[in-house]
């Protein structure tokens, strides 16, 4: 009996502090509460053969630094590679993102079009019409390294802005070619930031003409790339991948 005595107390000991409070066993706290996660994309719409970074931030952080994983519903379209997106062909897929633990995760729809192709147009096209211009984008200086500009007529590649340099003077030479010297239509500018993954366009098209020259070295045409969509998400961006897709190559 006197063994059963002494056991209790024992346990009433260890459940006990020095100043004689019950000392009570909690469950411990959910790092995770509160925690949301967000893939960050400037934009969602990558040229076919590109690599774009995938990156997620955290709100407020990421409670254990592990790492996150990535789900596509198929590697036709693309394929995630050390945090990087390949894109393969033109189409859409939605991209998961998932927590290590898998508690959290969010979804973005990324949007692969073709390749601008606008090699040898020179040699399979007679005609052309020549702009000397000075282009931004965004309000911001082209940059010819990441930022393709491309021109369009009829939906179709019909031409490519070079950087060229002149008696000091550096502009951009956009040649529209043409298979007729009749041939007439609406020239579209339109620019694809490889830097960040963003499309851009001239707000007014150009009335097409063989032979005409627009600019000088002394008096570029001014071209002003804008954002094509705000959001990204409406029914112009969606009309706008689709004539992207339809384009006559």
């Amino acid at each position: 009996m006197k063994y059963l005595i002494h056991t209790i107390a024992f346990l009433l000991l260890l459940t006990t502090t020095a100043c004689g409070d019950f000392f009570l066993f909690e469950d411990e706290s959910d790092i995770w509460d509160g925690v949301s996660m967000r893939v960050l994309c400037d934009s969602t719409y990558v040229m076919e053969g590109d690599t774009m970074a995938l990156n997620v931030a955290f709100t407020p952080m990421n409670p254990d630094d592990g790492s996150v994983y990535w789900l596509l519903p198929d590697t036709i379209t693309a394929k995630v590679r050390d945090n990087k997106l390949i894109a393969k062909n033109a189409g859409e897929l939605d991209l998961v993102a998932i927590s290590n633990n898998g508690r959290i995760s969010d979804t973005v729809r990324v949007t692969v079009f073709e390749r601008w192709n606008t090699e040898r147009l020179e040699y399979s096209n007679m005609h052309d019409m020549v702009i000397f211009a000075h282009i931004t984008v965004d309000g911001e200086e082209w940059d010819s390294e990441t930022q393709e500009v491309v021109a369009f007529v009829n939906g179709s590649p019909a031409g490519k802005a070079v950087e060229k340099e002149a008696n000091g003077i550096k502009y951009a030479l956009i040649r529209v070619f043409s298979y007729s010297d009749e041939y007439g239509g609406l020239i579209s500018l339109r620019c694809y930031d490889r830097s960040r993954f963003r499309l851009f366009r001239i707000e007014r098209d150009i009335e097409f003409n063989v032979s005409p020259t627009l600019g000088t070295l002394s008096n570029l045409y001014q071209v002003d790339l804008q954002p094509y969509w705000p959001m990204y998400k409406d029914d112009d961006a969606d009309d706008y991948i689709d004539d992207i897709f339809n384009s006559e190559y």
